[in-house]
């Protein structure tokens, strides 16, 4: 596999822009004003994520990134945009909006473990105007692929799937959201984890085999996909096509710290592999050998062309 064809590709990203904060300390009494542990904190860090880590994770493999997305006019905001630039990914295509905050999610991290998380978001349908807008700048670019980054937050609708579905020859992989399931049509691959292809699909998986396949086939079934990717965690993925034919990749990861973003990291490889002219089922390969090191690092991560190299 000459991994560096992945490079060649011209990808968009269109989604929920997140703000990823974590907050580290540690903790060494519980507070006295109620029965909750006293973080001491050492060192705040931010990171993309969302649809941004989507783009983010694209760009650490060379492709020709274009994210497409909103922020709040607000601290999160300036700050994800900064972050955006530094990672070397334009912002021209990213709105600022008057009328939502910046998503974001605050972690606080104690001793490698997670205390709590604050969630700040406000989820608003985006107007099918400025839906418009994003759709011709990604016709005029020529794209080879638009993945589609669905946290739920407003920017994904079914307008906007119904355009993006209408030009011709560009590649289209989704991201889901549960409560989107309903207007994934007509879609080229469709990446859901175990979770969430049990609520798609209404159907209990109990196991690999109990369940997967028949879940799996009402999904195809109601969604008009070409491929389903269903990620398994620390058990890998399994990958369906059109005709029922199963695909079964083990993890390749060696330690798993944080899988924080790895399914970012797993849509983002498996397009750009897939339409830079590797096959779907050495795209999965490659992909899950990029989930297996992300896994093994802190927040949301990206892995580079060498270590995916490395991991397969």
């Amino acid at each position: 596999m000459n991994l560096l064809n992945l490079s060649k590709a011209k990808i968009g990203v269109v989604g929920d822009l997140i703000c990823d904060k974590y907050i580290f300390g540690t903790v060494e009494r519980i507070s006295p004003e109620a029965p909750v542990p006293v973080v001491k904190v050492s060192d705040e860090k931010y990171f993309l994520g969302g649809a941004s880590n989507v783009a983010r994770n694209l760009k650490s493999i060379g492709c020709n990134t274009h994210l497409f997305g909103l922020v709040g006019n607000d601290i999160c905001g300036e700050k994800l945009l900064n972050i955006v630039k530094q990672h070397g990914l334009n912002t021209e295509n990213i709105i600022i909006s008057e009328d939502r905050p910046t998503t974001s999610k605050t972690r606080v991290i104690a001793h490698s473990q997670q205390i709590v998380r604050f969630d700040k978001e406000e989820i608003l349908k985006i107007e099918e105007t400025i839906t418009d807008k994003i759709v011709d700048k990604i016709e005029k670019l020529k794209l080879d692929a638009v993945i589609i980054s669905d946290y739920g937050k407003g920017v994904i609708t079914k307008h906007l799937i119904d355009k993006l579905t209408k030009i011709k020859g560009l590649f289209i992989s989704i991201d889901p959201k549960i409560t989107n399931a309903d207007i994934y049509k007509n879609i080229d691959i469709i990446t859901p984890n175990l979770k969430e292809a049990k609520e798609m699909s209404a159907i209990e998986i109990n196991s690999f085999r109990n369940g997967i396949e028949m879940a799996a086939e009402k999904i195809i079934k109601s969604s008009n996909t070409k491929y389903l990717l269903i990620t398994l965690g620390e058990k890998g993925m399994v990958l369906f096509d059109k005709n029922g034919k199963l695909y079964n990749q083990k993890s390749k990861a060696k330690d798993v710290y944080d899988v924080t973003g790895a399914g970012d990291t797993v849509i983002a490889v498996l397009t750009a592999a897939f339409v830079s002219g590797f096959n779907i089922e050495s795209a999965m390969k490659i992909a899950n050998a990029a989930a297996g090191v992300v896994v093994g690092k802190m927040g949301t991560a990206t892995a580079s062309i060498q270590e995916i190299k490395d991991n397969l």
